[in-house]
C-alpha cells in the first residue's frame, strides 16, 4: 500500500512537471516567437489546456504505454520549440513551411557551424531540462499503476457528479468558442485568410499554432506553378510624399557602381583590434565619402531581400521568396530606369547564378548581363573546392575590373551591381594564406570574421585602385553597403547596436553606407535610412526629377525623416532610435537605442500611412497566397 502511495505521489509530481513544461513553452512560443497580441485569448486557451489535461490526459498516466507515447509527443513538441527558438534568435521570425523547403543553404557542414557558432548558447540546455528530469525520475520506466483508482488532481479535488464527462466536455467547447470569439473580436473580426495575410501572429492568436501551420502548408503546396505578376497601379498615400531633394550634383552620364558586401557590420568600420584596424581601406574610404552612420539593412527572409530593396525601392515581406515566386518583369527598378537613359546594366556575383534564383530575377529587373561563378576563375588566391560558396572576393573583384573596363570603353555609361560573398557566415571561406592574422582574438568565430573582413577590405582596395588607375573612377559614383550584419554576439565582439528592449524582437541590422564621387565632399550624415532608400538617393544624385509610383523609398538628402519599416511577421518600426512593433491599429513601443531614450510623437495619420504601406507590400509580395485564399473564401 505504501509503495503504491509513493508511486502515485511520484507520478503526480511527474504529471505536474510535464504539464508545466508544456504550458511554459507554449506560452513562450505564442508571446515571444509568434508575438500573439491578445493576452485575453491566450489566457482563455490556457484555461482550456488546464481543464483538458486534468480531466482527459492526466488520468491516463497510470498506463505505462500511454506515458511512453506521451513522452514521445512531448519530445516532438520540444524539438518544434527548439527549432523555432533558434530560428527566431537568428531571423526574428517563426520557422515557416516556405523557410523549411525554399531556403538556400551553404552546405550541410556550414549549417552545423552556423548553428553551433552563431545560434546555440549553453543556457539553451535548460530547454530540454524537463525531458531530462522526466526521464531521470522514471516517467517511461514506472510500472503500470492500473491498481490506482481515481488518479489525478481532478479526481481528488472535485466531487464526481452525474454526467460529469458531458459537463466537462461542454465547458471545454464553450472555452474554445469563447477564445475564438474573443480573439476574433480583438483582432477586428477578420476571416482566417485575412488574418493570415495580415500576419501569422494574428491567426495564431485566434486559432492557435496548429491551424497556422495547416494554412501555411495549404498555401505553399497549392500555390500556382506559374509566377503571378502583381498589379502595381495602387499607389499608397505614403508614396505621394516628396521623395527627391533635387540635389543634383553629378555630371550627366556618370557611371554607377553598387557593391553589396556580405555581412559587413557598421561597427567594424574604424574598429581596431589591439591597435590594428580590421578595415584600413574602408576606413580611408569613409574619410573621402558621404557616410551614413544610422543606416539599416532589410533582411526578413534572406540576403536576396537586400537585392530586392536596393533595386526596386520596396520593403521585402516575410514568407515571400520573391525571386522564385513572383514575376518581376513588370516592376520598376534602378537598372531599368538607368537603362532608359542609355546605361549598360551589369550584375556580378561570385556564386552559382541560380543561387536565390537570381538568374531569372535579374533579367526581369533590367540587367543586360549577369556574370556569375562560371564567368570567373580563382587565379590569385585559389581555395579548396570543398568550400560551400563561390569564387573568393579578391579574384571576383579583380576579374570584374576587366569586365567593367570593357563596359567603360563603350560609348555609353554603365551601371554595375556587384555582390561579394567570402565574408559569409561561418566566416571560414577566405583563402587561409591570404589574410591578416588576429592571433590575440580568442573566440574562433570572431577570429574568422576579422580575417574574412580583412580579406574583403584588401579585395575592395585592389578593385578601386585598378579602376582608379584606368581613370574610370573619375566619373563614377561608388556606393558600398551591406546585406546585413554578421550577427555575432560574443564577449569579445558584438555586431549589432545596443538596444534596450522589453519585448523579444529582432533589432534592426546596422550597416555602413558609403557614397563616393570626386565631386562629392566628404560628410557624415546622422539621419536614419535603409536599403530601400538607396535607389532614390542614387537617382537624386543623377538629377532625376521623379520616381516611379511603385517606389516607396526616399532620398537620403531629404531633411524630413520618415519611420523605417521592417516587415517581419509583426512589422517593426524604427524612428529616431525608438523601436516599435506595428499591431493591427497601433504602434507599441518595445525598446530604444541604449542611452537614447526619448518620447517622440508619431501621428495617427502617419500610423495610417504605415498601415497602408504594409498592406501595399503584402498585396504585391504575397499575391500567390492571396489568390489561394480568395478561392477558398
Amino acid at each position: 500500500m505504501l509503495d503504491n502511495y509513493r508511486l502515485e505521489k511520484r507520478l503526480q509530481y511527474l504529471s505536474l512537471m510535464l504539464f508545466l513544461a508544456f504550458i511554459i513553452k507554449y506560452n513562450y512560443l505564442m508571446l515571444q516567437i509568434f508575438y500573439a497580441p491578445s493576452l485575453t485569448a491566450l489566457t482563455i486557451r490556457n484555461l482550456f489546456f488546464v481543464i483538458f489535461y486534468l480531466k482527459f490526459v492526466e488520468p491516463l498516466l497510470i498506463s505505462k504505454k500511454i506515458r511512453q507515447r506521451l513522452f514521445f509527443m512531448v519530445f516532438l513538441f520540444s524539438f518544434f520549440f527548439v527549432v523555432n527558438y533558434w530560428y527566431n534568435r537568428y531571423f526574428g521570425n517563426f520557422l515557416s513551411i516556405s523557410d523549411l523547403i525554399a531556403g538556400e543553404g551553404t552546405g550541410t557542414f556550414s549549417m552545423y557551424q552556423v548553428l553551433f557558432t552563431h545560434i546555440f548558447k549553453f543556457r539553451d540546455l535548460i530547454i530540454i531540462l524537463d525531458l531530462a528530469l522526466l526521464g531521470l525520475f522514471g516517467l517511461n520506466s514506472l510500472p503500470d499503476l492500473r491498481s490506482i483508482t481515481n488518479f489525478g488532481l481532478w479526481s481528488h479535488s472535485f466531487k464526481v457528479l452525474p454526467n460529469e464527462n458531458i459537463m466537462v466536455f461542454a465547458v471545454i467547447v464553450l472555452l474554445l468558442l469563447t477564445q475564438v470569439a474573443a480573439g476574433s473580436l480583438i483582432m477586428g473580426d477578420f476571416s482566417p485568410a485575412e488574418l493570415y495575410q495580415s500576419g501569422s501572429s494574428y491567426l495564431a492568436a485566434v486559432y492557435g499554432i496548429l491551424p497556422l501551420y495547416t494554412m501555411e502548408a495549404y498555401s505553399y503546396f497549392t500555390r500556382s506553378e506559374e509566377k503571378p505578376r502583381p498589379e502595381l497601379e495602387d499607389v499608397p498615400y505614403y508614396q505621394k510624399q516628396k521623395q527627391l531633394s533635387g540635389f543634383k550634383v553629378l555630371p550627366k552620364n556618370t557611371n554607377v557602381i553598387l557593391i553589396q558586401v556580405e555581412s559587413l557590420d557598421a561597427k567594424i568600420i574604424d574598429y581596431e583590434q589591439q591597435g590594428k584596424p580590421v578595415t584600413p581601406f574602408l576606413n580611408s574610404l569613409k574619410a573621402e565619402s558621404l557616410y551614413f552612420e544610422n543606416f539599416y539593412a532589410q533582411k526578413v527572409n534572406g540576403s536576396f531581400d537586400a537585392d530586392l530593396s536596393t533595386l526596386t525601392s520596396l520593403y521585402p515581406v516575410n514568407r515571400s521568396y520573391v525571386f522564385r515566386d513572383i514575376d518581376l518583369s513588370g516592376f520598376h527598378s534602378l537598372p531599368k530606369l538607368l537603362k532608359k537613359r542609355g546605361y549598360q546594366t551589369l550584375a556580378f556575383h561570385n556564386n552559382d547564378r541560380d543561387f536565390f534564383n537570381r538568374a531569372e530575377a535579374y533579367p526581369d529587373l533590367g540587367f543586360d548581363h549577369f556574370y556569375s561563378q562560371r564567368n570567373f576563375r580563382e587565379t590569385i588566391f585559389p581555395v579548396s573546392k570543398e568550400r560551400g560558396l563561390g569564387i573568393n572576393d579578391y579574384d571576383f573583384f579583380d576579374a570584374s575590373t576587366e569586365l567593367i573596363k570593357e563596359a567603360a570603353a563603350a560609348d555609353k555609361p554603365f551601371f554595375a551591381y556587384l555582390i561579394s560573398l567570402t565574408s559569409h557566415t561561418p566566416f571560414n571561406f577566405y583563402p587561409k594564406a591570404a589574410v591578416e592574422d588576429f592571433a590575440e582574438v580568442n573566440n574562433n568565430l570572431v577570429h574568422n570574421y576579422f580575417k574574412s573582413i580583412s580579406f574583403l577590405d584588401k579585395s575592395l582596395q585592389n578593385f578601386v585602385y585598378k579602376l582608379e588607375e584606368a581613370g574610370i573612377m573619375d566619373n563614377t559614383l561608388l556606393v558600398i553597403y551591406s546585406d546585413h550584419e554578421s550577427e555575432i554576439k560574443t564577449m569579445e565582439y558584438e555586431s549589432g547596436r545596443d538596444f534596450t528592449l522589453w519585448r523579444n524582437v529582432k533589432t534592426p541590422y546596422h550597416i555602413p553606407l558609403f557614397i563616393k564621387h570626386p565631386q562629392l565632399q566628404a560628410e557624415i550624415f546622422t539621419r536614419e535610412g535603409t536599403t530601400t532608400d538607396i535607389a532614390p538617393t542614387v537617382l537624386d544624385l543623377l538629377g532625376f526629377q521623379e520616381l516611379p509610383d511603385q517606389f516607396v523609398g526616399r532620398s537620403l538628402f531629404l531633411e524630413q525623416e520618415d519611420p523605417i519599416l521592417f516587415l517581419h511577421e509583426t512589422p517593426h518600426v524604427l524612428k529616431d532610435g525608438q523601436l516599435y512593433i506595428k499591431e493591427i491599429e497601433e504602434l507599441l513601443k518595445v525598446g530604444y537605442l541604449k542611452n537614447q531614450k526619448r518620447e517622440i510623437e508619431i501621428s495617427q495619420e502617419k500610423i495610417e500611412e504605415l498601415t497602408e504601406i504594409i498592406n501595399y507590400m503584402r498585396s504585391i509580395f504575397m499575391i500567390n497566397q492571396g489568390k489561394i485564399f480568395k478561392e477558398v473564401e
